[in-house]
């Protein structure tokens, strides 16, 4: 599996999720919507889940819930 990752639209960097996919599971997925605080512009962004980046695949399958904070609606 690999990390997902969205891109700051302010920023432009990458935004790291805690969530583990791989691109078949990525590709298949019904729409669903992610809505993250971002850590590098503190502003909450709203993305597709199908617009999300794979990132390098993770030696480790530990979950870790390393930048991403769940904004309230």
């Amino acid at each position: 599996m690999n990390a997902l990752l969205f891109q700051c639209p302010m920023t432009e960097r990458p935004v790291k999720t805690g969530i583990e996919i791989d691109m078949v599971v990525l590709r298949s997925v019904q729409p669903v919507t992610v809505r993250l605080r971002c850590p590098h512009c503190r502003n909450a962004h709203e993305w597709k889940l199908t617009e999300g980046l794979l990132g390098e695949r993770r030696a480790s399958m530990a979950l870790t819930l390393e930048a991403w904070s769940p904004c309230p609606r």
